[in-house]
C-alpha cells in the first residue's frame, strides 16, 4: 500500500511513517472522489501547504508531498488540449454499445489537465482549443463528469 503512495510524490519529498490508524483514514479519503462526483460538482484537490491545485486525486501533493489536502469546487470549463476518436472497442462486446466515443485532454481553466470523454451530437466535429464544459452522466449508477462543446 505504502509503495503506490510514495510513487505520487515528488522524488525528492520523504514521507514519514504512517501508523496504522493513518493508512485507514487514508484510504477512506482516496474513496471520497468517486463519492463527491455525484455531486454534480467537478472537485479538485488544493495543497493546503503549497497552495498546488491537481487532478487526478491523490492522498498526497504531487508537487510537496503534504497530505493537507482540500477539495475545491471548478468551474468545469477549458479547452481541449488532444483528442482522437475510437472506432474500435479494445474490450470486446462489452464497451461495443460505446461506440465511438472521443477520449480528450482538457486544460482546465484553473489550471490541471484532465483526461475524460466528449459527448454530444457535434463531437466529431472537436479540434484542439476548442471551449468545452464539464457534462455529467450516469454510468453503471455513478454521474461521472465527461465534456461537451461550450455553448459558441
Amino acid at each position: 500500500l505504502l509503495r503506490v503512495h510514495v510513487r505520487e510524490v515528488a522524488p525528492d519529498v520523504l514521507i514519514p511513517p504512517l501508523r496504522a490508524s493513518e493508512l485507514i483514514v487514508l484510504v477512506v479519503d482516496a474513496l471520497l472522489p468517486q463519492i463527491r462526483v455525484d455531486l454534480r460538482e467537478l472537485r479538485l484537490q488544493r495543497c493546503a501547504r503549497g497552495g498546488h491545485l491537481f487532478y487526478y486525486p491523490r492522498l498526497f501533493c504531487p508537487h510537496c508531498g503534504d497530505r493537507d489536502l482540500r477539495w475545491e469546487v471548478c468551474a468545469g470549463s477549458g479547452t481541449v488540449f488532444s483528442f482522437t476518436h475510437v472506432q474500435v472497442s479494445f474490450y470486446g462486446p462489452k464497451w461495443a454499445s460505446q461506440l465511438p466515443y472521443t477520449p480528450i485532454l482538457v486544460d482546465l481553466d484553473e489550471g490541471p489537465r484532465m483526461m475524460s470523454r466528449l459527448v454530444g451530437p457535434d463531437r466529431d466535429t472537436v479540434r484542439i482549443g476548442d471551449r468545452v464544459e464539464v457534462h455529467f452522466i450516469a454510468v453503471e449508477g455513478r454521474k461521472l463528469p465527461f465534456f461537451q462543446h461550450a455553448a459558441r
